[in-house]
């Protein structure tokens, strides 16, 4: 259609003066015409610098009563932050985190087990990865900052911090209270923990938010019919999981147990004879299938020069087979950082993998 045509019937669709059918078409051909320039032009990407704001909108995307709380939303998901190039510091502070994130929303009845079964889970994962050491700081606002550094808000900071040290006592946790370190909209627990090396790291976060829901409008129906706000915890278990890594670099020195370590298992032939070679693929096939990060070295390389490379990028266990451990259908196993620990029967080596992963042993 040339452009005056269209233009002259644009007027009389406008005017109102253009048949019925005419009219139809023309509006559709309109509607299809936005479509294809939105379709030629260049998309938006936008970064997001929380997970909050994302997570208070699918609760406001439709409405609760208290028997859907406590709700829980995680998300691990990818945030951004601009530090400044001098702040960056290799996995501990970077621009693009990943966060095992999540919120809570529960009622004030619900608070106590909620806040408790977060404190609970740390505690789980101190255990799961040998963190013996740690302290939970729980931060709380200072009077002079109401209205400036805090929500001013003070019976629900005295009421919210009171839930909170009321939870850390019953819980027999390890805690400190330090004042005027809490986050704006309400008291928080920095958990602290500190490396083999003795280096403290602050590594995860459980907050309380009684300011942030109400200004997304967050209600529910109580039991009274009434619409009230409810109260969310903020929780990071491992905070960014780039400075965990990090962390756990630092902690274990690099030298992961076997059911963390990137290179759980090496299978490694005193010579490249090929009977030998397929004695050896059948463990690393066995152990491929049991989900074990095993790698495999069946070259001429010498046997010493082998042993060397494994010892130095720090793979776990190392299985060495030789002539005769074929003939016995053995293995011979050696530890990172162990030495040699013998040859043992293929089946009970493979068990004893397996055990070591499933029960998260050293």
């Amino acid at each position: 259609m040339e452009t005056k045509e269209f233009e002259l019937i644009e007027q009389a669709v406008k005017a109102g003066v253009a048949p019925q059918p005419v009219a139809a078409a023309f509006n559709e051909l309109s509607a299809l015409r936005a479509e294809l320039k939105k379709l030629g032009e260049p998309e938006s990407y936008y970064l997001k610098a929380m997970n909050c704001p994302h997570h208070h909108r699918i609760f406001a995307a439709e409405p609760h009563s208290y028997r859907d709380l406590p709700l829980r939303l995680a998300e691990y998901g990818t945030c951004y932050r601009y530090e400044q190039s001098g702040e960056l510091f290799g996995l501990m502070r970077v621009r693009s985190l990943n966060m095992n994130d999540a919120h809570i929303y529960c009622t004030e009845e619900q608070f106590a087990d909620e806040f408790r079964a977060v404190n609970d889970m740390y505690l789980k994962y101190f255990k799961i990865f040998g963190l013996e050491k740690y302290q939970m700081r729980f931060s709380t606002h200072a009077a002079e900052g109401l209205g400036k550094k805090y929500v001013n808000e003070p019976e629900l900071w005295k009421k919210t911090e009171d839930m909170v040290r009321q939870v850390l006592i019953e819980s027999g946790i390890n805690y400190v209270e330090v004042a005027n370190e809490a986050a704006f909209y309400g008291p928080k627990i920095d958990v602290q923990v500190w490396s083999a090396i003795g280096r403290e790291f602050t590594i995860a976060t459980n907050q309380v938010d009684f300011a942030v829901p109400a200004k997304f409008g967050l209600t529910y129906r109580d039991k009274d019919n009434s619409n009230k706000t409810p109260l969310c915890i903020h929780r990071a278990p491992l905070g960014t999981h780039e400075r965990f890594i990090g962390f756990l670099i630092e902690h274990y020195a690099g030298n992961f147990p076997l059911w963390l370590a990137p290179d759980q298992v090496r299978v490694i032939t005193l010579n490249d004879d090929a009977a030998l070679i397929e004695y050896a693929k059948t463990i690393v096939t066995e152990l491929r299938a049991n989900m074990v990060r095993v790698e495999s070295d069946f070259s001429a390389t010498p046997f010493k020069a082998k042993i060397a490379d494994a010892e130095k990028t720090r793979v776990h266990t190392m299985l060495v087979i030789g002539g005769r451990d074929m003939e016995a259908g053995a293995v011979s196993v050696r530890l990172h950082h162990g030495g040699p620990q013998g040859a043992k029967p293929k089946a009970e080596v493979v068990a004893d993998i397996l055990a070591s992963i499933r029960e998260r042993g050293a």
